[in-house]
């Protein structure tokens, strides 16, 4: 009898979801407003929305924690935490990290301009002559890194890029972000809109191979499914949209 209610037990909880064994499952992220940022000492922002909503899809109860990106990519490989928003594939992190095999969104670079604004490009050469906002030391791709045809005005970071776009200062910024530029655009008075696409990376919710165990391969494909689901309902645009 005893032993039949053993086996019982192990049962049920080897069917619950990988939560309801573990004391907690900790995803990891850096800020990048409106992405990933604290409000009122709350996690809050896009991919959080998002995040929460993969994670109720799953079975799972999350826990947010902001770090820094590097911490939070150490913290990862030496399974300190579960999961992290929302990191590009790379094979030296494919070694300690489980990607699903849908991106969350595309990660676009791009150009933008003043909405309404008659400037038009179509490639680099029209950028010829012309001030451009960027930021010193990002690299957006190594064609435009390199071309030398554009006068450059360098910022500090993206607040300041921002800041000078909505002033008029420059009339063509970069952005190594497209939402993210959008957004900060906004905040300092000024709508932004994309004339060229410089490139794009996808980028996905990266599950700890460590962390995860023996759990994380099922695990990661509940979070494919997830997330195909919620491209499908229209869940990511609609929250992407309160945003910019």
């Amino acid at each position: 009898m005893k032993k039949s209610v053993v086996t019982l037990i192990a049962a049920i909880l080897l069917s619950l979801p990988l939560n309801a064994v573990a004391e907690e499952f900790v995803i990891a992220f850096a800020e990048w407003p409106p992405y990933t940022m604290m409000e009122n000492k709350q996690p809050s922002g896009i991919d959080i929305e998002i995040g929460r909503e993969l994670c109720k899809r799953v079975g799972i109860k999350p826990k947010f924690r902001m770090l820094p990106w590097q911490r939070a990519l150490k913290y990862m490989k030496n399974g300190k935490v579960n999961a992290l928003l929302t990191p590009k594939y790379s094979e030296e992190r494919g070694k300690f990290m489980y990607y699903p095999s849908e991106p969350i969104r595309i990660e676009k670079r791009v150009l933008l301009v003043q909405k309404g604004s008659d400037i038009k490009v179509d490639k680099l050469d029209d950028l010829k002559g012309r001030k451009v906002g960027v930021v010193r030391g990002y690299s957006y791709t190594k064609e435009f890194d390199n071309y030398e045809g554009m006068n450059k005005v360098l910022c500090n970071d993206d607040d300041q890029l921002a800041r000078i776009f909505a002033k008029k200062r420059v009339p063509i910024i970069a952005g190594v972000e497209e939402g993210s530029m959008k957004y900060l655009c906004k905040k300092a008075g000024v709508e932004a809109e994309t004339v060229y696409v410089l490139g794009g990376e996808p980028t996905y919710i990266g599950l700890s191979r460590k962390a995860t165990g023996s759990e994380g391969e099922s695990l990661v494909e509940k979070f494919s499914k997830a997330v195909h689901q919620l491209k499908e309902e229209g869940f990511i645009k609609k929250t992407e949209s309160k945003y910019f």
